[in-house]
């Protein structure tokens, strides 16, 4: 596959709406219903992230893009609410991988049916086709948004600071998610 030119106005244009969608997204998400009052929005990418299986509080944080003690913090939310379990890694006994809870199931599925459904309104207007078309858009930008965070961390831990110069690794970016 060539690669393609991007001209600078174009570019600009993802570039201002990007930002004018975040900032819409992080507008919704203080003001829109919660299924668990007692559950804020900022834990989901955590449930999401544990239907696909058990995980380690570290492997966590990785998966979404957060600090160890951020993550550790809203797993022991999330546990005080019943939603999530720890248990021993069947890999390492002396470790824990946190679980969804059968409440954590049932609180994740309301959640997916609750976006679907926005997204279902939201788009009511476009054709099948413009929607499809969209999603996978979508998956590829976030496709390319990922290698581009892999290879920034790969510049991060292998370029030596303009400091010490030495061969040691910078520290690792944790971007907020």
């Amino acid at each position: 596959m060539s690669k393609h030119h991007l001209d600078r106005q174009t570019a600009e244009r993802v570039s201002v709406g990007l930002i004018r969608l975040m900032k819409l997204l992080q507008a919704l998400r203080q003001h829109a219903p919660r299924i668990h009052p007692a559950v804020d929005a900022t834990a989901y990418p955590i449930l999401f992230n544990l239907a696909a299986e058990p995980r380690r509080v570290s492997v966590l944080a990785e998966y979404v893009h957060s600090d160890v003690s951020t993550v550790s913090r809203q797993v022991s939310t999330l546990e005080g609410h019943g939603l999530v379990d720890k248990v021993s890694d069947p890999d390492d006994g002396r470790a824990q991988v946190v679980r969804l809870s059968e409440e954590g199931q049932t609180l994740l599925a309301g959640i997916q049916q609750q976006r679907t459904e926005w997204f279902r309104e939201l788009m009511g207007e476009w054709t099948a086709e413009e929607a499809s078309d969209f999603a996978g858009h979508l998956e590829r930008f976030g496709a390319d948004l990922e290698r581009s965070r892999e290879l920034m961390l790969a510049r991060r831990t292998t370029t030596p600071t303009a400091t010490s110069r030495s061969t040691a690794p910078s520290p690792t970016l944790n971007p907020e998610n």
